[in-house]
């Protein structure tokens, strides 16, 4: 997964950002693993990412990502006041495949 383009803030600080088609998993494709549930896992908690409803240990697991309004990722410390949409839950696997700065443990 690659910065696709930037972002610029209310301070005029330009920041890198990955575009929602670069990120998101197609809508079939999520709708799909949405599907699956197996017995002891969260019914609320899924991947932000694939769609993919994760474990109660998954969930231990999980990393967030910081979400602008129009859904791009961002760096996970990016100051980007009203652009942002807030931070969301995704698997430790489609975490693996952001860049370095754009997941951080979930909750912290």
């Amino acid at each position: 997964m690659n910065i696709t383009h930037t972002i610029t803030n209310q301070n005029g600080e330009v920041i890198e950002a990955i575009s929602n088609d670069e990120w998101q998993k197609s809508l079939e494709e999520m709708e799909a693993n949405k599907k699956v549930h197996r017995h002891g896992w969260s019914d609320n908690a899924e991947c932000k990412m694939c769609g993919r409803k994760m474990s109660n240990a998954a969930l231990a697991k999980a990393r967030s990502v910081h979400m602008t309004t129009s859904g791009d990722l961002v760096p996970v410390n990016a100051n980007i006041g009203d652009l942002s949409q807030g931070f969301f839950e995704v698997g430790s696997e489609c975490a693996k495949r952001v860049p370095k700065g754009f997941a951080t443990k979930a909750g912290a």
